[in-house]
């Protein structure tokens, strides 16, 4: 049951050093694309490293050949080409002079990561010059840890069920070689690279290996390698409760829904915590409102939002940020079983609210209800994000690229943008218009789950809108598209899940501030 939790745990190692490159199996070199003035507009690779005997016989060669041209992400091996008595040579290209930044150099560690893998190359040595060279002695440390970040994201691969291969490759690792001595950089690198992996290995488990009570146990036993706190109620707590809305997906399925609890007090004790919610549906059908049979086994992600959690409590516990957080994970599956909700059913929050269900297929909107009125009640947070893959109608408006992003607080939706721009995770915020809440009025009770399928995303968030108390600053986070099957960005797998917003929200909560009261 626990091989996950060793699955996910980075092979490779990474090492940052101020002296001279040592011995490994190839020298990597960075270089970027100079532009020729007038119409043409061509470019030349240049390298900006020290320069030597063997980088200037390189340089002719690219300008002869022209079959390198160190557009970003380009990578060539120049085997048994020997540079400072390396046996190889590996260049990673690294696009315009006049457009570099921290993303061009996470996607440039992916791109050295993958080519190093595909040439089977045990350990690399990083001349850390050639790749900061443009870059601000004050702003190094930044690039170099997205650098890290970067390789040690990439080629994720879920092989927990897989036959052992004795055979495979395995890297050893990199070595950044003359720059700053960097522990803290690679500190967080790994750790945060950790944190999304696991989150990845989370929702790549097929649906009948992470049952909601299997998700528990692997929580558990996280929290207590990460020191946090870990509480799981099963269905006669959620009952006692009266989490009505939570229960109504979960009682189609054999399997016990589970709300876990996850908390790390880091802070003073009579500091209110800031709350994360996710969505856990570990498998979903759709219910009695059945989704059609294609790409349904893809439906085993819908509980990345939930994964999206444990992985930011995962970087949380390791990083012992000075801040209480504590993470709520709604787990359950929907199923179409003999006592499965239907539609034109009314079921009723935890705190009496009344809902007519119209689509059984909105049930993460449900169980997020349930929890975040949960959370207010037993944590009184000073702010709260949720994460669910909600709706199919963000895929559709913003694509796989970026995640969208709606609330309460236009203080605690800035931020999160600008922790976007820091770590390269795109966010969109979508409106929450007052006009949408007509659409999701019911004739029998307070609201109904669905409406049109106008401005899908939007009508979801004001759904949990409907439940979130005016006086907290509270985000809705819909990844349905960002959060697995990745094809636009290199350090994403395009065939395993993603584990998006981790970065963002350690770099959120790492230089929080309190808020002010959010708007009603």
């Amino acid at each position: 049951m626990f091989a996950l939790l060793e699955e996910f745990k980075l092979a490779a190692k990474i090492s940052i050093t101020s002296s001279q490159p040592s011995s490994a199996d190839a020298l990597v070199l960075g270089w970027f694309q100079e532009e020729s003035e007038g119409k043409s507009k061509e470019s030349t690779p240049v390298y900006l490293g020290k320069k030597s005997k063997d980088i200037d016989a390189i340089a002719s060669r690219l300008k002869q050949s022209k079959h390198f041209s160190a557009k970003k992400n380009e990578t060539d091996l120049l085997r048994y080409f020997p540079v400072q008595d390396f046996p190889n040579t590996l260049l990673v290209g690294l696009g315009s002079l006049k457009k570099v930044n921290s993303e061009v150099l996470r996607q440039a560690g992916a791109a050295v990561s993958l080519a190093q893998k595909k040439a089977k190359l045990g350990k690399i040595s990083v001349v850390g010059e050639s790749l900061l060279a443009k870059v601000a002695p004050a702003d190094q440390p930044y690039y170099l840890q997205a650098f890290c970040e970067g390789y040690l994201m990439a080629g994720h691969e879920y092989k927990d069920l897989k036959k052992a291969d004795k055979t495979s490759f395995e890297m050893q690792g990199m070595e950044i070689a003359g720059v700053k001595p960097g522990a803290e950089v690679n500190t967080q690198a790994s750790i945060l690279a950790s944190a999304v992996n696991f989150a990845r290995a989370l929702g790549d488990r097929p649906g009948n290996f992470l049952t909601p009570a299997e998700f528990a146990k692997i929580l558990e036993k996280m929290a207590k390698d990460q020191g946090l706190k870990c509480k799981v109620l099963g269905r006669s707590e959620l009952q006692k409760e009266k989490m009505g809305l939570f229960i109504g997906v979960a009682q189609g399925s054999v399997e016990e829904p589970k709300l876990i609890i996850l908390e790390h007090r880091g802070g003073k004790k009579t500091d209110k915590p800031i709350a994360l919610v996710g969505k856990g549906v570990t498998f979903d059908t759709g219910g009695i409102s059945l989704k059609p049979s294609a790409a349904m086994e893809d439906m085993k992600y819908d509980m990345m939002g939930a994964a999206v959690v444990a992985g930011i409590m995962h970087a949380i516990g390791a990083l012992n940020l000075p801040l209480n957080v504590v993470g709520l994970i709604g787990a359950t599956e929907n199923m179409p079983g003999g006592r499965a909700q239907k539609p034109g059913d009314v079921a009723r929050s935890m705190s009496g609210k009344s809902v007519e269900i119209i689509n059984t297929d909105a049930e993460g909107r449900l169980v997020l209800a349930d929890v975040i009125e949960y959370t207010q009640k037993y944590f009184q947070p000073q702010a709260m994000l949720d994460f669910a893959t909600l709706t199919g109608a963000v895929v559709h408006a913003l694509g796989s690229v970026t995640s969208g992003i709606m609330g309460t607080s236009p203080d605690l939706i800035g931020r999160m943008k600008d922790s976007a721009v820091h770590t390269g995770e795109r966010v969109w915020e979508l409106p929450l218009y007052e006009e949408y809440e007509e659409d999701l009025r019911s004739a029998v009770a307070d609201i109904k789950n669905s409406g049109s399928r106008e401005a899908g995303s939007s009508k979801g968030g004001i759904f949990i809108k409907f439940f979130v108390d005016s006086k907290i600053p509270w985000v809705h986070c819909d990844i349905a598209g960002s959060a697995y099957h990745r094809k636009d960005v290199n350090y994403h797998p395009a065939k395993y899940g993603a584990g998006v917003l981790i970065r963002l929200m350690a770099h959120l909560l790492q230089n929080w501030k309190p808020l002010p009261q959010a708007h009603s």
